[in-house]
């Protein structure tokens, strides 16, 4: 069946966009991304210092200035709660799709290469260097650009409800309330477009066929009231570092790096999945990561087992420390405690409650030399995978794919999280829930070096406009 919308023409469209994207996206990404509005999490300030405000109020400009005709911008911002951007055009009523990305960001981070910066919008290359560039900040430009190219066609679109969250980064603690009180916006959706997923390479747009949980929390070691002279109390008093790393591996084995205790069974589907990214990729799958000269990757001669580790798998990571003073005032002390935040991702499928809750028992269960062990700020949030996608939304995806990749659209798994998708999923079992994006390879989102691929996202932009006509 041909489901593309006859007013759509791909060569109008890559020449539209083509002309207005340095003016239309480019430009109004970077001005996005000298706005250091952080998620809540790493913002003690979030909700006086007006930044979340700022960046709302650039994407209600960019709206205005696109005169999209019938479109209305809405935010819920009550006193002590996130607030929520919804624009919404009527199009032709239905079907309902509901596009979502958000605006909050990750930490800074040090380690930005020269010349670039976490606020300081930079071009190299082929990429657009700065923090909410790929993550998640591109998603109102491209989605606005690409429907002004749709409507400038003649084409009819759907009902179009543009979702943007503010404390995505730090949770979405509040994601299910607000999108009650969002509802008469928002409605029941048909279609929920994620652009806040991935790519797996820059040929072609990519469906995200799996998302894994994550639980994170801190983990505090304490033995003594204060810090001692080493000389005076070491081989008496236990060291807190080392203490909490034997918990850990309480969780995790030294040797394969597994964590037992979280795994599930791996859905046959993904081993075949698994099998074919590998032979697509080869060595990319863990060149990507750019290891240091003489360093591997788990199961590095075994690339199935890498992708498989990487989405399907748990996996531990430290991602801060307290109580640890820094080297240049490192005394001879043995201190009296020491917090790790610890990040475990989660398998599709996996109760992130219940991991919490098994990992706390673990971890506070007779420690040695009875330290006192504290589970502190943990959150959590679950895994998701894809359903089976209609004819039509296949076709439509496929259309879109090959009129500006000339393949169609390929579909892998991604390690990361998006508790939205889950959340969704079970508040409307019936929506279509797509999940694509552009942070593909070298991205480096919530690290150093975030960037944008300027030339996959033109074309991104391009399908995406001719997906959401041909919805319609």
């Amino acid at each position: 069946k041909d489901f593309r919308d006859k007013d759509m023409d791909k060569d109008k469209t890559a020449a539209y966009i083509d002309s207005e994207y340095n003016s239309k996206f480019v430009e109004p990404l970077q001005e996005f991304i000298k706005i250091p509005n952080l998620t809540p999490a790493f913002d003690p300030e979030y909700f006086t210092n007006g930044l979340v405000q700022q960046a709302i109020n650039h994407v209600k400009a960019y709206a205005e200035s696109l005169e999209i005709e019938g479109l209305t911008f809405n935010v819920n911002d009550k006193e002590g709660r996130c607030p929520m951007v919804v624009m919404v055009y009527e199009g032709a009523g239905s079907p309902n799709v509901m596009i979502y990305g958000h605006l909050d960001k990750q930490p800074h981070m040090e380690g930005w290469i020269e010349g670039t910066g976490p606020t300081t919008p930079t071009i190299i290359g082929d990429k657009l260097y700065g923090r909410g560039s790929s993550d998640d900040g591109y998603v109102s430009f491209a989605i606005l650009l690409a429907m002004k190219n749709a409507l400038l066609q003649g084409a009819t679109l759907p009902r179009i409800a543009i979702v943007l969250e503010t404390e995505e980064e730090s949770g979405s603690h509040d994601l299910t309330a607000l999108l009650d009180e969002c509802q008469e916006w928002i409605q029941k959706p048909d279609y929920c477009i994620c652009l806040d997923s991935g790519a797996l390479d820059y040929s072609t747009m990519w469906l995200t066929s799996t998302l894994r949980g994550m639980v994170a929390f801190n983990l505090k070691v304490s033995i003594a009231e204060n810090g001692v002279h080493s000389g005076i109390s070491g081989g008496a008093i236990p060291e807190t570092f080392r203490i909490a790393n034997s918990l850990l591996d309480r969780l995790e084995d030294t040797e394969t790096r597994r964590l037992p205790l979280f795994e599930v069974e791996i859905p046959e589907q993904y081993h075949k999945e698994a099998e074919e990214i590998a032979a697509l990729q080869g060595d990319e799958l863990f060149k990507t990561y750019k290891f240091l000269d003489g360093c591997q990757a788990i199961n590095q001669d075994k690339l199935n087992e890498i992708y498989l580790n990487v989405n399907w798998r748990p996996s531990l990571a430290v991602t801060g420390a307290a109580g640890l003073p820094p080297i240049q005032t490192a005394g001879n002390v043995l201190r009296a405690s020491t917090t790790l935040r610890v990040s475990i991702r989660l398998p599709p499928g996996k109760d992130s409650a219940e991991a919490l809750a098994t990992a706390k028992e673990v971890l506070t269960k007779d420690p040695p030399f009875g330290a006192k062990v504290e589970i502190l700020d943990g959150m959590g949030g679950d895994g998701w995978c894809m359903k089976v996608l209609s004819e039509k939304t296949m076709t439509v995806l496929n259309n879109a794919s090959n009129s500006f990749f000339g393949k169609g659209v390929g579909t892998y798994g991604i390690g990361g999280s998006i508790p939205f998708l889950k959340e969704l999923g079970d508040k409307y079992p019936d929506t279509e829930i797509l999940a694509l994006g552009t942070l593909g390879p070298e991205t480096n989102a919530h690290a150093p070096n975030e960037t944008i691929d300027l030339p996959f996202t033109k074309k991104f932009i391009c399908g995406l406009s001719h997906l959401i006509a041909d919805l319609a």
